[in-house]
């Protein structure tokens, strides 16, 4: 789950990383906003809050004079969205005088089974960007086994040309923020220099999603993420499902796999369709998790278009063949038009079984899609 930076700021803040005075309004109206801009005082920046990058490129980050400007930015932004969701909150801050930023991460690289701390003398840029720039970025592997050393901040701070203490207190405090909220990535970006030292005037975290439940804090922001779901999206989280919903109506596409459900989806635009639901069941679906995945598209009433594209292997193509079965049994939009193909580990056996209800399973993909845009 990608935090909100108001949460990100708040954990840091716990553990002593400088931070800028700031509060968080959930409205435009918010009773809490006067007092807050007299508390703070001008100048400001005001932020949106998103689960996500790139905010400051699609104007959701307005510097404000007075308290005056302040108020009219948090409208503004209250009126935006991002990635078409609605605002919900909206930070002000204290907009400091910075005399340099630096970048300053730590990235779980798991393949390797390490952390990584990354560094550079440029903040306020893209990580890819950096990394891209000869010198641009500094990586320093960590093994969970050893930790965080202090050679690693000395090299960290000869590297920014900043005071050893200073940076080695701040990463201090970002590995306990990593190991404690099992974060999978926290970024200072950018980590501001200031003539009373170093702030953290923009942060970003990542935690897994699997621990959610292990602290107080963690569940608390989980809560609040759940309550801004909607309900297709409140039942895949339960059920494990990967939706996206692309628009009202079209095709709505089920595959046992990202890449071909995703594979699926262009190609039926390519002849001319119009995917509306991307679901990815995952690997090894039971009979039960077709018919629930099936389910929530019926009940969504927005599709009646339904193309299934199951290679069998881990997934077997007759409890998927199953799953179908239960879920057309429980509907009773006679309008829907199902189309399915299944290639695979007890193909013939699913055959037979949709077959056996009058539902025609597809060998090709071509076919199907034919089937389902006529």
């Amino acid at each position: 789950m990608i935090l909100y930076e108001f949460e990100v700021r708040s954990l840091l803040e716990k553990l002593g990383v400088p931070v800028e005075p700031s509060c968080v309004v959930s409205s435009p109206d918010d009773s809490s906003l006067s007092s807050c801009l007299k508390a703070i005082g001008p100048p400001f920046v005001v932020k949106a809050q998103v689960r996500g990058w790139g905010r400051g490129k699609r104007g959701l980050v307005i510097p404000a004079e007075n308290e005056g400007d302040a108020v009219r930015a948090v409208k503004e932004l209250f009126s935006a969205s991002y990635d078409g969701q609605p605002i919900r909150y909206v930070m002000v801050s204290k907009r400091v005088q910075v005399l340099r930023e630096y970048y300053l991460a730590l990235m779980l690289d798991a393949d390797a089974q390490r952390i990584l701390l990354l560094a550079s003398r440029e903040g306020g840029v893209d990580v890819e960007t950096l990394a891209q720039r000869p010198g641009g970025l500094l990586l320093q592997p960590i093994d969970p086994l050893v930790g965080l050393r202090g050679y690693m901040a000395r090299r960290v701070a000869s590297y920014l040309g900043v005071e050893v203490p200073e940076v080695g207190r701040i990463l201090s405090a970002m590995y306990t923020a990593f190991w404690r909220y099992n974060m999978i990535l926290l970024e200072l970006n950018p980590l501001a220099l200031t003539d009373k030292g170093l702030v953290a005037i923009d942060r970003k975290a990542i935690v897994d999603d699997d621990a959610l439940q292990l602290n107080d804090d963690l569940r608390g922001f989980a809560s609040r993420y759940e309550e801004e779901l909607s309900e297709i999206q409140r039942v895949s989280v339960k059920e494990g499902f990967a939706v996206v919903e692309l628009g009202e109506g079209g095709v709505a596409v089920v595959g046992n796999g990202a890449g071909l459900t995703m594979a699926t989806m262009d190609y039926v635009e390519q002849v001319g369709g119009r995917p509306g639901l991307f679901l990815d069941l995952g690997g090894g679906a039971s009979s039960e998790r077709v018919e629930k995945a099936l389910s929530l598209i019926m009940s969504l009433g927005k599709y009646d278009r339904i193309l299934l594209n199951i290679l069998g292997g881990i997934t077997r193509c007759d409890e998927v063949a199953r799953g179908i079965l239960q879920a057309l049994e429980k509907t009773s939009n006679r309008h829907l038009k199902i189309s399915v193909r299944l290639s695979g580990f007890k193909e013939e056996e699913a055959r037979s079984l949709l077959e056996s209800r009058g539902i025609r399973a597809f060998q090709t993909l071509e076919e199907a899609v034919k089937e389902v845009i006529s």
